[in-house]
């Protein structure tokens, strides 16, 4: 499982190659982490967009890799 999603996971698709066969990528809705990322200035990385974006582009990777994937973006 990969959440919350964080910069920089896109490339996770590698490194976990030949290491896993499944991959759930999670968006985690709770907010009790957020001053974390206001505190680094990554508050755009609270965005749907971001991890939409994101989240597709790492599935992507990973199906290339043969790494089954599925994103959850409740």
């Amino acid at each position: 499982m990969i959440a919350p999603m964080l910069p920089g996971a896109e490339g996770l698709g590698e490194l976990l190659r030949d290491k896993v066969d499944y991959v759930l990528i999670d968006r985690m809705n709770y907010h009790y982490a957020d001053w974390v990322y206001r505190k680094y200035g990554l508050q755009d990385k609270l965005t749907g967009d971001f991890f939409h974006r994101t989240g597709r582009e790492l599935a992507d990777v990973c199906k290339r890799f043969g790494i089954a994937c599925d994103l959850n973006f409740s």
